[in-house]
């Protein structure tokens, strides 16, 4: 009964010991003083008060729009189907995410660098097939504008993208607001 207790106790001490500060990490300074800026000023205690969220939101706008910028030149500048730019686009953007995720919001786990990546952009094949059956669908079949399918499709990859990330990639330290 006492090895239990001890196993339960250790787990919880390992648990408090993997979790990350916010206010203590120092990736977030950059944040902190782009938030000090006058006119941006004026949201620092909203920012202050879920930190880590606005920072998470803003990471994920960087990567959304990498993403959705990469379809558009591509589609359209270079007349590739809408499937087959998305596709380049999500690898060009997969990356882009996964390096600023993993430096800026989740803390670096004990596996390797490479090893994080595979798991990151696996975790995110399943997002890229619910998008590629999308732009399938409603662009290269329906002829619907792609630029307005990306944009309904940004929430839902979003969501799931951050899911994914949480519970299989990151897994080994949370984010503690």
């Amino acid at each position: 009964m006492e090895e239990k207790e001890l196993t339960e106790e250790t787990k919880l001490n390992e648990e408090e010991q993997t979790e990350i500060d916010v206010n203590n990490k120092p990736q977030f300074a950059v944040f902190d003083w782009i938030v000090s800026l006058p006119i941006i000023r004026i949201v620092k205690p909203l920012y202050e008060w879920k930190k880590a969220f606005w920072i998470y939101c803003f990471l994920g706008f960087v990567s959304t729009a990498s993403n959705y910028v990469f379809t558009i030149v591509l589609s359209k500048t270079f007349n590739l189907y809408g499937s087959i730019a998305n596709v380049i686009a999500w690898c060009l953007s997969t990356f882009i995410s996964f390096v600023l995720f993993r430096y800026f919001y989740f803390d670096r786990t004990n596996n390797s660098f490479f090893n994080e990546l595979i798991k990151f952009a696996s975790g995110r094949v399943f997002t890229l097939g619910v998008e590629e059956l999308s732009i399938l669908i409603f662009v290269d079949v329906l002829g619907m504008d792609i630029r307005i399918i990306k944009l309904i499709l940004i929430p839902v990859t979003a969501i799931l993208n951050y899911f994914i990330s949480k519970i299989f990639v990151f897994k080994d330290k949370k984010v503690k607001e």
